[in-house]
């Protein structure tokens, strides 16, 4: 457990030489908890993905968040 918390990197625990479980520090876990959950419909997910592609093209503009 040290290892994975420490490394944030999944650990597999295997029987008879098959993979059967995953060990994964809390935040990792969470993590991936939210990207599925932003990822959970078609419309967020292609969202998403328009606006990693506008960002990756220079296509962003600097702004200041609202209160």
């Amino acid at each position: 457990m040290e290892t994975a918390s420490r490394d944030r990197e999944p650990i597999t625990i295997t029987r008879n030489g098959t993979g059967v479980v995953v060990l994964l520090a809390i935040e990792e876990y969470e993590a991936m908890e939210t990207t599925l959950h932003l990822h959970s419909t078609r419309t967020n997910a292609a969202q998403i993905q328009q606006s990693l592609a506008d960002y990756a093209a220079g296509k962003i503009q600097s702004g200041e968040l609202c209160d």
